[in-house]
């Protein structure tokens, strides 16, 4: 078949042109994967720090940013903040989850 289509000149539907490897940037919107993960941090990252921590800490307690239903950590302390964005940022099995939290490290960082 590959030959049939290179003595044509047609390429292979199936073939892909795209390397699967190749960084884009994130536009808001866009499904987070593997390749739009790093713009994907820098731009979260820059809205959190805009907003800073002191948004994230409502009622004596630090939130995760992500979980607006439960609050995450439920003790608040900022340490556990990071614990539990540190623990999702590698473990999670959605990509993204992993970014969410991967940005919030990266924007709340030390205190």
């Amino acid at each position: 078949m590959k030959r049939k289509l290179a003595m044509t000149g047609f390429k292979d539907p199936y073939e892909s042109d795209s390397n699967v490897d190749e960084v884009y940037e994130y536009n808001s919107g866009d499904d987070v994967d593997d390749g739009n993960k790093q713009s994907f941090i820098e731009k979260e990252a820059e809205k959190i720090r805009e907003k800073g921590k002191a948004a994230y800490f409502k009622r004596g307690k630090f939130r995760c940013p992500y979980y607006t239903t439960k609050p995450k950590p439920k003790d608040g302390l900022y340490e556990h903040l990071m614990s539990h964005a540190r623990g999702l940022s590698t473990s999670a099995h959605e990509i993204k989850i992993r970014a969410e939290h991967a940005t919030l490290l990266k924007a709340m960082g030390p205190i």
